[in-house]
């Protein structure tokens, strides 16, 4: 195999990199707002302070 100097140490290309990069955002945002809405829920239903 030749020696790709264009790959980072985790041997991903930079366009490859950006992709893993927005799923994984696009992830951590829809946690967000599920987690955000659970939380509200929850308070309006028993409110802890």
């Amino acid at each position: 195999m030749a020696d790709r100097t264009d790959l980072s140490f985790t041997g991903l290309t930079d366009e490859q990199a950006q992709e893993l990069h927005s799923v994984y955002m696009s992830g951590l945002i829809l946690f967000s707002v599920i987690a955000v809405v659970a939380h509200l829920a929850v308070f309006i239903w028993r409110p802890w302070f």
